[in-house]
C-alpha cells in the first residue's frame, strides 16, 4: 500500500484494501507474521468480505444499519433505565432529527460539533447527521478552554449539539460564540414515567432513575436553545426529502484519543463509514466464525468522544440487531451499579473499572444478601479494553465473573457455560478496535501447546494485518519474525483517515518496510506470537534508566517481572518523578485483595526475580509505593491508569528496599 505520496498530497491516509496487497503478501517468507493472512481460512474469507463491501455496501453507516433492522424492525434497538426503543421506532425518530437539522441548513459536508451522553437522542442524532452525510465532531467536556475553543472553530457555526449534563460545563464557552442554534437533550428526555413498573427496574438503584430536565433552565439564559421536543416538531412540520449519497469513504466521525500522550490535549481522529460498517460486518458470524446469537444486549458507556464507544459498543451492536443499553453514568465508583440496571450480555469496560466493580462486589460485599451475591447470569462477553491487562487483574476479574456465574444464563447452540471468564479487546484508537480474544484463560489452555508456556496475544480481526518491525540503519524497517520484538504495525480497512487538521502528525504515523510496503504505526512496542496474537508491551521509548548496570531497559519489562506472582500481585505500573532536579524510578504496586503472604515475603519475591533476571539486585534503581485497596491507582477522565497523576504524587509514601542482610528483605520507609 503506497501510502505516503497520498498523504503528502492529502493530508489523510490512503483507504487500505486488503485485496491489493496478496502479491506482495505471497512473497513474504512463512516466518513473517503478515505472510499468515493468506494461509488461514479466515484470511481468505477476509478478503471475500471486504471484496463484497465495495460491491454492496458502499453506503452510508445508516444505510447500512436501516438495511439490517428490515430483517426484524421490532427488536429492540436501545435499552434507558427501562426504556425500550425498537429499531423501527429509532429510525422514525432519527429521520425527523434528519429534517430538522435539514431546516436549520445543515448538508452534506459540514462538521457538526456535539458533546453528548449516552441517551436515545444522542444516537438519533448521530443517525440523522449520517443520513445528511454531515460530519460530527465528538468531543469531551474536560478539555482545557483554549483546546475546546480551538475545536469550536474547525467546526461549523450552524448548529452546536450537547445534552444538558454536558452543556452546564460548556454553556460560558458555547455562549459566547456565534452560533445560529444551539439544540440541547436532557438526560431525563427517554427516561420512563414510572420506573418501577418496567420489568428491569431496579429499586435499591432508584436514584438513577431520575434526572432533572436542565434544558428549560438554559433556555431562559438563551433564546438559540431548542430543546429536543422543539426540534421533533420542527422535523414532524418540514417537507424537505433528504437524499443519503453516503458511501463507504464518506467522513462521519471525528471522535479523541484518551489523551495519555500530551494530558489535556487528546488527537482528534478523523474516521469515514468504511470504519463503522467494516467493523459490524466483520462481526457477522460467517466472517468472525464465532456463534449467531440473536436478541443480545450490550453497554454503552464510555464517553462518546471515544470511538470505542461509537463504533464498538454502539454500532458493532446494533450491526448485529442486539440491542444498547445506553448509559450516561461514567465512573468507577458506579461501574457495579451500572451493571446491575443494565445487565449487559456484552461489555467494554475499562480494566481499571472492572476492578474496581469486582472490588465492590467480591470484597465490599454489594449486592449480596445473607452472605451471597446477586448472580449476573446476563453477562457473556466481559472486555478489558483501553489499557493493558496483567495476568493477575485477569485473574482477579475472572474471579469475579466465576462467583457471579456470569454467563450461565446464555445459551450458545443450546447450551449455557456454568461461568464465563474475562475477554481482552483492544487496538489502538487510530486503527480501530482490530484486536479481541474471548476468554483468554480459556484460550490459554486450547493452545497451550502452540504458545509454549506464554499466554495468548490479542487476535487480530480478519481485515487487518498486524506485524512487528525492527529498524535498519537506513530508517527502513524489517518484518520481525513470529516471537520476535519490534514495533507493532498494522494495515486495516477501520484505520482513521488521519489525525483533523494534523497532516505532519498523520504523515509521521507511516512506516516503510524493506519491501517497499508501507504500514500505519501504532507506536508501541511487542511482538506476534505462533497463533497469530498481538502481545503489546508498552509505548516505544517508554524506557527507564537502570544506575547499577548503566543501561536503559522499558518499563514492561519490570512491570512483567513484578506481576509474575498472580497469587499476591494485582497491578504494577512503573512511574517516573523528577524532586529536587534528581530522577526517581518508581514501581507502584495493589496487591491482590485476598493475598495470602506477609508484605515482606511478596517484595523479597520481586528482588529474587530481579537477581534472576539480570543477575544483580537492581532493587537500588527503585523506589516503591504501595497502593492501598481504597485508593487503589488515580484515573484519567477516560478511566484509564493515569501515569500523569502518579508522576504528580512525587515520593508521597515511597520506600526503599534494602536487602543486604541475607535470607530477610528489610523495607525502609
Amino acid at each position: 500500500m503506497q501510502t505516503r505520496e497520498y498523504t503528502k498530497q492529502t493530508g489523510r491516509l490512503k483507504t487500505f484494501h486488503l485485496e491489493d496487497e496478496i502479491d506482495s503478501l505471497l512473497k513474504v517468507p512463512y516466518s513473517k507474521p503478515s505472510s499468515r493472512v493468506l494461509r488461514t481460512k479466515k484470511g481468505k474469507k477476509a478478503i471475500e468480505g471486504l471484496i463484497d463491501l465495495e460491491r454492496n455496501h458502499n453506503h452510508s453507516w445508516y444505510a447500512e444499519l436501516l438495511e439490517r433492522a428490515k430483517k426484524d424492525p421490532d427488536a429492540i434497538a436501545l435499552f434507558y433505565r427501562g426504556t425500550k426503543i425498537t429499531f423501527r421506532e429509532m429510525f422514525a425518530k432519527a429521520d425527523q432529527i434528519a429534517k430538522a437539522f435539514a431546516e436549520k441548513g445543515v448538508v452534506k459536508g459540514d462538521e457538526i460539533p456535539a458533546c453528548l451522553s449516552n441517551t436515545p437522542e444522542s444516537i438519533y442524532i448521530l443517525l440523522a447527521l449520517n443520513k445528511i452525510g454531515a460530519k460530527i465532531n465528538l468531543f469531551g467536556n474536560a478539555l482545557s478552554e483554549d483546546y475546546i475553543n480551538e475545536i469550536l472553530d474547525g467546526c461549523s457555526d450552524k448548529l452546536f449539539i450537547a445534552t444538558d449534563d454536558q452543556y452546564a460545563k460548556l454553556e460560558r464557552i458555547v455562549s459566547k460564540r456565534n452560533y445560529k442554534d444551539i439544540c440541547l437533550t436532557s438526560l431525563a428526555d427517554s427516561l420512563p414515567e414510572h420506573p418501577e413498573l418496567c420489568d428491569e427496574y431496579e429499586p435499591t438503584l432508584d436514584k438513577y432513575y431520575h434526572y432533572d430536565n436542565m434544558v428549560d433552565s438554559f433556555k431562559v439564559r438563551d433564546e438559540r436553545i431548542i430543546n429536543f421536543d422543539q426540534l421533533m416538531n420542527i422535523g414532524k412540520k418540514s417537507n424537505k426529502t433528504i437524499i443519503d449519497s453516503g458511501t463507504l469513504d464518506t467522513d462521519f466521525l471525528v471522535t479523541y484519543t484518551s489523551g495519555s500522550t500530551i494530558v489535556g490535549h487528546p488527537s482528534p481522529l478523523m474516521h469515514t463509514n468504511r470504519s463503522l460498517i467494516t467493523s459490524g460486518r466483520f462481526h457477522d458470524s460467517e466472517l468472525s466464525g464465532n456463534p449467531d446469537l440473536k436478541g443480545l444486549r450490550g453497554l454503552a458507556h464510555i464517553h462518546t468522544d471515544s470511538n470505542t464507544d461509537v463504533i464498538t459498543c454502539i454500532s458493532d451492536n446494533l450491526m448485529q440487531l442486539w440491542s444498547v443499553g445506553l448509559e450516561p453514568e461514567y465512573g468507577k465508583e458506579s461501574a457495579l451499579d451500572v451493571l446491575f440496571i443494565n445487565k449487559p450480555n456484552y461489555l467494554n469496560m475499562t480494566t481499571s473499572h472492572l476492578i474496581e466493580a469486582f472490588k465492590q462486589y467480591l470484597i465490599d460485599k454489594r449486592f449480596h444478601e445473607n452472605g451471597v451475591g446477586r448472580k449476573m447470569p446476563w453477562l457473556f462477553a466481559c472486555f478489558a479494553v483501553g489499557e493493558p491487562t496483567s495476568k493477575g487483574e485477569q485473574k482477579f476479574i475472572s474471579k469475579g465473573l466465576r462467583v457471579a456465574r456470569a454467563g450461565s444464563g446464555v445459551k450458545i447452540g443450546g447450551l449455557s457455560l456454568p461461568y464465563t471468564t474475562i475477554c481482552i479487546g483492544g487496538g489502538d484508537c487510530e486503527h480501530g478496535g482490530i484486536y479481541y480474544t474471548l476468554w483468554v484463560p480459556l484460550q490459554d489452555k486450547a493452545y497451550y501447546l502452540f504458545l509454549k508456556n506464554h499466554e495468548i496475544g490479542m487476535l487480530p480481526e480478519g481485515y487487518a494485518i498486524v506485524s512487528a518491525f525492527k529498524k535498519n540503519a537506513d530508517g527502513t524497517f524489517s518484518e520481525c519474525d513470529f516471537g520476535e520484538y519490534g514495533l507493532i504495525a498494522a494495515n486495516s480497512a477501520t484505520t482513521m483517515s488521519g489525525y483533523k487538521g494534523l497532516p505532519e502528525k498523520t504523515y509521521n504515523t507511516i512506516i516503510t518496510d524493506d519491501m517497499g510496503r508501507d504500514w500505519i504505526s501504532s507506536n508501541v512496542y511487542g511482538y506476534i506470537d505462533e497463533i497469530g496474537g498481538v502481545h503489546v508491551k508498552g509505548r516505544m521509548n517508554s524506557n527507564i534508566s537502570l544506575k547499577t548496570l548503566d543501561m536503559e531497559i522499558p518499563k514492561y519489562i519490570i512491570e512483567d517481572l513484578v506481576c509474575r506472582d498472580t497469587k499476591s500481585i494485582l497491578s504494577c505500573t512503573v512511574s517516573s518523578c523528577e524532586v529536587d532536579n534528581e530522577s526517581y524510578n518508581v514501581i507502584n504496586i495493589e496487591f491482590q485483595p485476598d493475598k495470602k503472604k506477609p508484605d515482606e515475603v511478596v517484595l523479597r519475591g520481586i528482588v529474587n526475580r530481579f537477581k534472576s533476571k539480570y543477575n544483580y539486585d537492581i532493587s537500588d534503581d527503585f523506589l516503591f509505593r504501595l497502593m492501598s485497596y481504597e485508593e487503589s491507582f488515580p484515573l484519567s477522565p477516560s478511566g484509564k491508569r493515569s501515569i500523569r497523576a502518579l508522576e504528580d504524587m512525587g515520593l508521597i509514601n515511597t520506600f526503599i528496599i534494602d536487602s543486604s542482610v541475607y535470607g530477610k528483605t528489610l523495607v525502609r520507609k
